[in-house]
């Protein structure tokens, strides 16, 4: 009894404080572990598997060493130590994943898209052969020379079996550390163009604006050419070229031009859009339209919109865009598509025909596409409209500098000069809503009409009013209410 009790002894300290620390590092594990979720930090996922794997595995192997005292090179032994390293090196893979990559939180995901997918599985496969050397040479005493040399004879011959996926991996190292295209950078590989979704061992992942998933090998990009639309600026230019009539100048065509890319939402005021005339045609007069967008996921949708307010301009201006075809023609035939005639278009509005009568100005249709300003402080309306057509937004500038809808303009409505005079109203804003038709009457032709119709006098002045008053009260709103 006397000689057992050192022994008693040796191992009744180890068991009592694994039978206290193995509790308390729990407990002081979940304490940390609440503390990180209340805060959103990434690390409460890699403390639970400190909880739930690597502490119970060190507990054991504290068990097996110090209580048990099985010997170091003992088969048991070296299984309770081999699965304990195991477990803290996938508690440090997690670590790495959490803290250096992102992790999967929501607030980090921006920041673990930045990072390619190839480096992060090399930051992986580097610490996974590290953690296999040291438990093959510390728990299991085995030479790491002679596996390394057995290695290395095995390498030559899967590199020769697998010498095109093996291009496909050294070709994703050499674009991992040269750098030409990151996740999420929009690039243009032959006839594939969109956003990098991925880029792992063998392929670069391409998302393109039709939705579909491009796969590119490495080594095609790496050997190849390929445009980075990303870069060196985010800023993506497009050139539109156009013909138009060589009865129409030049300085005119341009001016119109101009002004149309300056009125498209989208269209970047820096650097400024530019209008060039090219050349000289068999048919037309070529001009280069240049404009910029903030980037290539915005291109497409403002070049939609300048080449869609393009007819519109066309048509109000009078500008022709010739094109040559072939066709035939009977005697009494015409080669122009028709279109409604100013009579057809107030065929509704019997009060207005009389402006058609002679010795007056002719009124003209003009067209508007949906979203253009029709009207407003720094683009006034020359001469007398009606809507024949669509319908348009009121809007009021207010004094913070915004404006605010007080009401709508449809068929049958008027509006210009003559009813946005006076005080109060003169900060009035028409936006077409949807493609609008107008009758524009001059001046001269509205004064021989208020003259024959004095009714249409009274209502047009009821409208000027009511007009001013939806201003003056929109201005008088606060701007809380705005």
């Amino acid at each position: 009894m006397i000689d057992l009790l050192p022994s008693y002894l040796s191992n009744f300290w180890p068991a009592v404080a694994l039978a206290t620390g193995f509790p308390l590092a729990l407990l002081i594990l979940n304490e940390a572990m609440a503390f990180c979720s209340r805060r959103g930090h990434p690390v409460e996922r890699t403390l639970r598997h400190l909880r739930n794997l690597v502490v119970p595995a060190a507990a054991a192997l504290v068990f097996v060493r110090c209580v048990l005292e099985l010997p170091r090179d003992a088969v048991a032994s070296r299984l309770v130590e081999s699965t304990f390293w195991i477990l803290l090196l996938y508690a440090l893979l997690g670590v790495v994943n959490d803290l250096v990559f992102g992790g999967r939180q929501p607030g980090a995901s921006s920041r673990a898209e930045r990072v390619p997918k190839l480096f992060r599985d090399l930051v992986r496969v580097l610490l996974v052969a590290l953690g296999a050397i040291v438990i093959y040479s510390q728990v299991w005493g085995q030479e790491v020379s002679a596996a390394l040399t057995a290695l290395g004879l095995g390498s030559i011959v899967i590199g020769l079996a697998l010498q095109e996926p093996l291009g496909n991996i050294v070709s994703g190292l050499m674009l991992l550390f040269e750098k030409p295209l990151s996740v999420g950078d929009w690039v243009s590989v032959g006839d594939v163009r969109g956003r990098v979704l991925e880029i792992n061992w063998r392929s670069v992942h391409i998302e393109t604006p039709t939705r579909e998933l491009q796969i590119v090998p490495n080594v095609e990009l790496y050997k190849g050419t390929f445009a980075n639309l990303s870069r060196p600026t985010p800023l993506r230019t497009e050139a539109v070229t156009i013909g138009f009539s060589y009865d129409d100048p030049p300085n005119r065509v341009k001016e119109v031009l101009l002004g149309l890319l300056r009125s498209t939402p989208g269209v970047l005021a820096d650097p400024a859009p530019v209008v060039r005339t090219m050349e000289y045609g068999d048919f037309s007069i070529n001009y280069r339209l240049s404009f910029s967008v903030e980037s290539q996921a915005e291109l497409a949708a403002v070049r939609d919109e300048v080449m869609s307010r393009l007819w519109y301009v066309i048509r109000r201006e009078n500008l022709t865009i010739p094109y040559p075809m072939a066709c035939e023609f009977g005697p009494d035939e015409d080669a122009s598509k028709p279109q409604p005639s100013v009579e057809e278009w107030l065929a509704p509005y019997a009060r207005f025909r009389p402006a058609l009568a002679q010795g007056t100005p002719r009124p003209s249709v003009v067209s508007f596409a949906a979203g253009e300003v029709v009207q407003g402080p720094q683009r006034p309306f020359n001469g007398f409209a009606l809507v024949v057509g669509g319908r348009a937004r009121l809007e009021a500038g207010i004094p913070s500098g915004a404006s605010v809808p007080i009401g709508e303009v449809v068929p049958g409505d008027c509006f210009g000069a003559r009813l946005t005079a006076g005080r109060g109203s003169e900060d009035l804003v028409i936006v077409a809503e949807s493609d609008l038709q107008l009758v524009v009457f001059t001046d001269e032709a509205m004064d021989a009409l208020l003259q024959q119709s004095p009714s249409l006098a009274s209502e047009i002045g009821d409208a000027i009013e009511a007009r001013r008053q939806a201003a003056l009260a929109a201005r008088a709103r606060p701007a809380t209410q705005s």
